[in-house]
């Protein structure tokens, strides 16, 4: 506790890096926190921006799940003036801890509580926007980061610690064969009037956003005698495409919060941990007892009885592919707002809710060869439940399709594109379909850890992952406190929050209560840390293992050495 007060860098200021800084801040553990952010707007982050999301976009998380930073967003919401909530198209329910709002509002919420943030006084906050870091080395004792500001110049600072907050920027992947989807790119890609044909990889609500933005660029929804409809100005269609042809089930009434599973929680999902292959099968057979109790009746629909961990997902979703995906989303709406209205859901759902609560908190300790197979199968079911999407959101395809200009099919596993004289085709073995314009839909995927941008910094994760014989390609598995420091003792300054590089191990890192929760992760950690604790590499012992070690030498003259 007499621990002094550290300088810290944030990088990044959207979602995770505000929570970050509200912790640090809320915790009085830091002394300065400087934040780094490359684009003018600090807050939002691209998730939310509103440079990159219409209006019609929805979050798909409602108020009372969205972690509160200096207030909660309905708070925030109700105070803000009438002709705001207008244009916002959230007058009548501001305050309606239930209600989606659209992404661009949360981003306005973070963009000011940011601000308020940073204007606190409790903590000196410097800000630096439109800054492109360069360049991070973890140091022995401290932290060195480079970064260019708007005028070019490259400047070096250290900290005692840095987050690494850059969320989803410009990393590049292998597939770069289609638009990557926002609902500013989807309404350009509709507005000139001369293409006819749109596909949209991914059926998700990053689809449903990417083909709504296209249909209000093309004519307008009204509704009437309680019905959406759909009025096309011009002719047009679209298709979505994702592997299974499956649209996402609407959103569902919960309790909050969710209550605990009896014979299933963090502690019995921990103590059956062996760090073995078979660990998800002691997860599953956990899991799959408590169903059976809690819903007897649908477990006996699915076989749950004889159900693995790898056929589960198949059992899960049998149904709804066997069903035409139209008429299943029409139904499916119609049972969720009954269950709204009586606060009556199906218990097998909210089991399957809180699971995947439990599984999360242990999946980092899964062997490879079981978080593959988690990848494979259990994971989509966990996704699908969690992420339902607004109700509005089903409501506004439904009545796409019922105009005519919507429909959605199943590529398989198995499909290829390719640009053909100013168009794109689409062919999977069952069929091929030609589009005018193609938008990527599918949502953040894992990236690898080479293509990790602070070049020193990746090469001592790098060779962090070679001491553990990791694959290099699953990204980072940083430790509860969000370090690596078990391999190189210099990386425990440095905390690693950077979502895409975080998804292959984690693969349920998205969304606010993630970023708040990876925020206290880091804190707690700060917390519990001093800085006397660091590497001696001033006796005889380490420095003849460091001769041994692998070094990289630094533009000024430093030896730096690495782990593996």
């Amino acid at each position: 506790m007499n621990r002094p007060a550290e300088r810290i860098a944030i990088i990044g200021a959207g979602a995770t890096g505000t929570y970050c800084l509200h912790s640090l801040i809320t915790e009085g553990i830091a002394e300065e926190v400087t934040v780094f952010e490359s684009s003018g707007l600090t807050g939002p982050g691209l998730a939310y921006s509103p440079e990159l999301n219409d209006m019609h976009a929805l979050s798909n998380i409602a108020g009372f799940e969205i972690p509160p930073l200096l207030e909660t967003v309905n708070a925030w919401a109700s105070r803000q003036p009438r002709q705001r909530l207008e244009q916002w198209g959230i007058a009548d329910r501001a305050g309606d801890d239930r209600a989606f709002f659209p992404r661009a509002v949360l981003g306005a919420w973070l963009a000011d509580q940011f601000l308020q943030l940073s204007a606190d006084g409790s903590t000196t906050v410097i800000v630096h926007r439109c800054a492109e870091v360069v360049d991070m080395i973890a140091m022995p004792n401290s932290c060195r980061v480079e970064w260019r500001g708007s005028d070019g110049v490259i400047v070096v600072d250290e900290f005692d610690r840095v987050i690494v907050a850059s969320g989803y920027g410009a990393i590049g992947t292998e597939d770069n064969r289609a638009e990557r989807s926002t609902g500013k790119s989807a309404s350009l890609a509709a507005s000139d009037g001369t293409s006819e044909r749109f596909g949209v990889l991914g059926s998700s609500l990053s689809g449903i956003d990417a083909v709504v933005a296209i249909a209000m660029a093309r004519g307008s929804f009204e509704r009437g005698a309680g019905a959406l409809r759909y009025i096309p100005a011009n002719p047009w269609s679209a298709m979505l495409m994702s592997r299974n042809g499956i649209l996402p089930e609407a959103d569902f009434w919960f309790p909050h919060p969710l209550p605990d599973l009896e014979g299933f929680t963090p502690e019995s999902a921990s103590a059956c941990l062996t760090g073995a292959e078979g660990d998800l099968d002691r997860l599953f057979a956990q899991f799959v007892a408590v169903l059976i109790r809690e819903a007897p009746d649908w477990s006996a629909e699915i076989g749950l009885g004889h159900a693995t961990a790898d056929d589960f997902a198949e059992r899960y979703f049998a149904r709804r592919r066997s069903s035409d995906a139209w008429a299943y989303a029409r139904n499916n709406l119609a049972a969720v707002r009954d269950w709204s209205e009586s606060h009556d859901t199906p218990s097998w759902r909210i089991v399957i809710l809180k699971a995947h609560e439990i599984f999360a908190s242990v999946i980092g300790s899964l062997p490879p060869q079981d978080l593959a197979r988690l990848h494979r199968g259990l994971k989509r079911v966990f996704t699908d439940n969690y992420a339902a999407v607004p109700h509005l959101s089903i409501e506004r395809v439904l009545a796409l399709h019922d105009a005519g200009v919507l429909d959605v099919i199943a590529l398989g596993n198995e499909y290829e594109i390719r640009p053909i004289r100013n168009a794109w085709l689409v062919r999977s073995p069952a069929r091929s379909e030609r589009f005018d314009e193609l938008i990527d839909a599918r949502g953040p995927q894992a990236a690898a850890l080479t293509r990790f941008p602070f070049p020193t910094l990746r090469l001592q994760l790098c060779a962090s992952a070679l001491e553990e014989s990791q694959d290099w390609g699953n990204g980072l598995n940083p430790a509860a406190d969000l370090t690596v420091s078990d391999q190189d003792p210099s990386l425990r300054h440095i905390h690693l929050c950077a979502l895409p590089f975080l998804l292959r191990n984690r693969p349920f890192v998205q969304g606010l209560v993630e970023c708040a929760a990876m925020a206290r992760c880091v804190s707690q950690a700060i917390r519990d840390s001093s800085l006397s604790e660091g590497a001696d590499y001033s006796s005889p012992e380490h420095l003849i293992e460091l001769i041994d070690r692998p070094s990289v030498i630094l533009a000024t003259g430093e030896v730096l050495p690495l782990a593996g």
